[in-house]
């Protein structure tokens, strides 16, 4: 299962006349907004919530809203949503690559 962020949210289902500062409006309603980035070709977004229960809320609220005639799609992102929008995972916890290990293996016992 891929790892979701805390603090962004995958907007899908935007009409083609929805503009970022739309969704920043419709958004700030929930919390601060710290970006907003939309992709038309997708007809989808990324919001940047300033806090994780920001974004709880929004989600909460958002998904399912009709705006401009479209019934929108609210998720938390995931990895692959922000390597398709260019943006840096920053939330650590990658699920395809195992955490290092805390201390070197103790069964070593060569003295």
């Amino acid at each position: 299962m891929p790892v979701k962020s805390r603090y962004v949210l995958l907007l899908e289902g935007l009409s083609s006349v929805t503009r970022s500062g739309d969704i920043k409006h419709e958004f700030d309603a929930c919390g601060t907004v710290k970006e907003v980035e939309r992709d038309p070709k997708s007809r989808s977004a990324l919001i940047e919530m300033k806090r994780s229960s920001d974004a709880k809320y929004a989600w909460k609220k958002m998904d399912g809203l009709r705006i401009d005639g479209k019934k929108w799609k609210v998720e938390y992102a995931i990895r692959d949503d922000f390597k398709y929008f260019g943006w840096k995972w920053t939330e650590g916890g990658d699920s395809t690559t195992p955490s290092p290990p805390r201390s070197p293996a103790r069964s070593d016992t060569s003295d």
